[in-house]
């Protein structure tokens, strides 16, 4: 592919970072610059963080407004919806304007957008015409505005909730007045066809969609990967780790039961640690969780580690536990685990399912169910050669399907038909 310059967009882009999909943009982003291409990224204001900068060789504009700000109150949303609402509109589309017209790209990629006002994905599709990519890796195009969803989501307080609801009736009155901006979408392009299903079934036109699915730097895992201390010594507990953020939506509290059912059981000693940070009511939670089990010499609290110290991380553990009970897009952490030499114990919601498999890339368990979870840990701790064997094969498939040099190539493939407008 010819040297082309690329925008893309994204509501938020590191080192503010919520999840795998905008870590790939920036992976993405620095990667096409490493093969000569010139990549600007428009994304949200970042409090500490200049507006204008380069990393990389990735031009960064942190320009963009958002609906609803982190750790606003409802009443700072409120008083942002009446006061704010058009001069967030007008500065956003001042500066894709500007951005367009100074950078001129040929080329434009959008990747997540919730939180960011639907009039600005619009916009661009309007400046650049027919030269628009989507690479979805959340369901945003299904969800309503961030001020909707603030207002209708349940108050953390039951005496809050009634008084949330009369008080939000008029804002959403308002809200559902303005005019509906819908997107051309030309050119989708799904990480996994999971993601592709459900945003159908929401109704969003993706039919037409390219599957590219997300990958990791194996390369990163290769030195660590079966660096583990020989499984099934006696004395070597089954060390299993759990990683991410540590919501109910995660299912964590059904890796601890989990845990409390095989200490009812006489089986080799097993531990979980627990990695990432969330809610700190589900923390407290799930803390009091571990006690009524008598668990606190089995499951450890480790706090949030950097995405750089994955590798080194992993490389302590036999297995991991991804007990996530939404419908995961294409979870990075198990393509990171599975590379690094690690078996998996996980759900197959959403596309977890298009990477693991019952006994042949690891070991499933419905989402919910420790009693499952338990049996499958159980089987891990007590087969030493069912262990080597998911762990060998996951990587191998890892390596063969889900590499980020793949990801890549087929993701410049895709931008190589937008500028021919080739049909996907």
């Amino acid at each position: 592919m010819i040297k082309v310059r690329i925008l893309f967009l994204s509501n938020i882009y590191p080192p503010v970072a919520r999840g795998g999909y905008e870590q790939w943009c920036q992976e993405v982003a620095t990667e096409l610059v490493q093969q000569n291409h010139q990549v600007c990224v428009l994304t949200s204001r970042a409090q500490n963080l200049t507006e204008e900068s380069v990393h990389n060789g990735v031009e960064i504009y942190r320009l963009l407004n958002l609906e609803v700000e982190q750790g606003q109150g409802l009443l700072n949303t409120a008083i942002r919806l009446l006061r704010d609402h058009k001069r967030i509109e007008q500065e956003n589309m001042s500066c894709v304007h500007k951005l367009v017209a100074g950078f001129q790209p040929e080329v434009a990629m959008i990747w997540g957008m919730w939180n960011v006002p639907r009039s600005v994905p619009a916009l661009v599709e309007q400046l650049l015409p027919g030269r628009v990519a989507y690479y979805l890796c959340d369901y945003w195009l299904s969800y309503p505005s961030a001020y909707i969803q603030r207002w209708q989501e349940p108050s953390r307080r039951v005496m809050t909730q009634w008084p949330k609801q009369l008080i939000g009736k008029p804002f959403l009155s308002r809200l559902a007045k303005d005019p509906s901006i819908s997107l051309k979408l030309e050119y989708p392009i799904c990480v996994s066809k999971a993601v592709q299903r459900l945003l159908l079934e929401a109704g969003v036109p993706v039919d037409h969609a390219r599957i590219i699915y997300g990958g990791t730097q194996v390369e990163d895992f290769s030195t660590v990967a079966g660096s583990n201390p020989q499984p099934g010594l006696p004395d070597q507990p089954l060390r299993l780790l759990f990683v991410g953020r540590v919501l109910p939506m995660k299912g964590v509290h059904t890796a601890i039961r989990a845990m409390g059912l095989l200490a009812d059981q006489s089986t080799a000693p097993i531990t979980l640690d627990i990695v990432g940070r969330g809610a700190p009511d589900y923390e407290t939670y799930l803390r009091e969780l571990v006690k009524q089990h008598h668990l606190d010499q089995n499951i450890f609290f480790r706090g949030r580690v950097h995405h750089s110290e994955m590798p080194a991380l992993l490389a302590q553990y036999d297995a991991l536990i991804f007990s996530s009970e939404w419908e995961e897009p294409f979870a990075r952490t198990v393509l990171e685990a599975m590379a690094a030499g690690l078996v998996v114990i996980g759900t197959t919601t959403g596309g977890t399912g298009e990477i693991l498999v019952e006994g042949k890339t690891g070991l499933t368990f419905p989402a919910g169910n420790a009693e499952v979870l338990a049996d499958q840990i159980c089987r891990l701790s007590n087969d030493v050669k069912l262990r080597q064997k998911l762990a060998r094969d996951g990587r191998q498939s890892v390596k063969k399907y889900f590499t980020f040099t793949r990801m890549v190539n087929q993701i410049e493939d895709a931008l190589q038909a937008v500028l021919i407008q080739e049909k996907f």
